[in-house]
């Protein structure tokens, strides 16, 4: 699979959840949601291949995605 923004943030997270994990107090993602997130990260990513076949598109694509997720995942905290 080449390289994408999906990609790229999946492999952040999991970086992240797995070193959250060694530490005592509350894990960021049970093993359950930490596998679901990649399961759907993974099927949105081949989504956006099928429909976007230019990769400069692609990579636009899935940044807009990236941002506008990020936005509603600060938006939904805060309230």
């Amino acid at each position: 699979m080449r390289l994408s923004p999906l990609n790229i943030v999946l492999a952040c997270i999991l970086v992240w959840a797995i070193s959250e994990m060694g530490e005592e107090g509350k894990a960021l993602f049970s093993w359950g949601w930490l596998i679901l997130l990649v399961i759907v990260v993974l099927v949105v990513d081949i989504l956006f291949r099928l429909w976007a076949r230019d990769t400069q598109k692609l990579w636009w694509m899935q940044i807009a995605f990236i941002v506008s997720t990020a936005v509603c995942a600060v938006l939904i905290k805060i309230m």
